[in-house]
């Protein structure tokens, strides 16, 4: 036994394998780390998109181009945006210092920003990338968790340009924006929660059924 266990630690010496405790890192480090990574991978294909949903979250409600997506006990609202991707449309950001966090992010070719604002033992986050965005309530201890697996969450996603065009075309989409984006909450955690009662959308966490998770496991 003892002769497996140097074994394998020159292996990971040789190799250069680290462990990395997430929840040490600040949110800059954090993230820094998430969008080096250039996300190939998908599992879920919707029209005009597809993505990936990392392994233990779910994906419990689809509304359109609205995702609801099960993190432990709490709940990532997701809104795939391909109308401004169709059109390039970048929306304009001014940083908030009055916020925990506020700060334009950019990896791989691609933008957007993240909020963040406190809200007693808990953080409000508002993630807007890759033409995508989340928004969440999480518990301060799981943020960087969060903010790891919405990274790789939006960085996934990919346009079908061709469905989209066809879509447009059709006129499937030419309906009013606050008509599909519900989480158009600008930052603020009431009109957010607000914006999720009127489209009646939002279930209290404790409601969750872990048994209607669709997660689809690669191979």
């Amino acid at each position: 036994m003892k002769k497996i266990l140097a074994v394998i630690l020159v292996l990971l010496t040789m190799t250069g394998c680290t462990f990395v405790d997430y929840k040490s890192l600040s949110v800059d480090q954090t993230l820094n780390d998430a969008l080096s990574k250039d996300i190939k991978l998908y599992n879920n294909t919707y029209d005009g998109y597809k993505l990936y949903i990392p392994r233990g979250l779910g994906i419990v409600e689809k509304n359109d181009y609205n995702l609801q997506i099960l993190y432990k006990d709490y709940v990532f609202y997701l809104y795939v945006d391909i109308v401004s991707y169709y059109h390039n449309i970048v929306t304009s950001f001014t940083p908030d210092n009055s916020k925990y966090y506020s700060k334009k992010v950019s990896g791989n070719n691609k933008s957007g920003s993240l909020e963040i604002s406190e809200y007693d033992d808990m953080y409000y986050v508002v993630y807007n990338y890759n033409y995508s965005k989340i928004e969440a309530l999480v518990d301060k201890n799981y943020l960087n968790d969060a903010l790891l697996n919405m990274t790789y969450i939006l960085s996934s996603v990919q346009y079908n340009r061709t469905v989209i065009s066809t879509l447009m075309g059709e006129n499937v989409l030419n309906y009013k924006e606050e008509n599909v984006d519900i989480f158009k909450s600008k930052g603020d955690r009431n009109n957010f929660l607000e914006a999720l009662e009127k489209y009646d959308v939002y279930e209290e966490k404790e409601e969750k059924d872990q048994d209607i998770l669709d997660i689809d496991e690669l191979e």
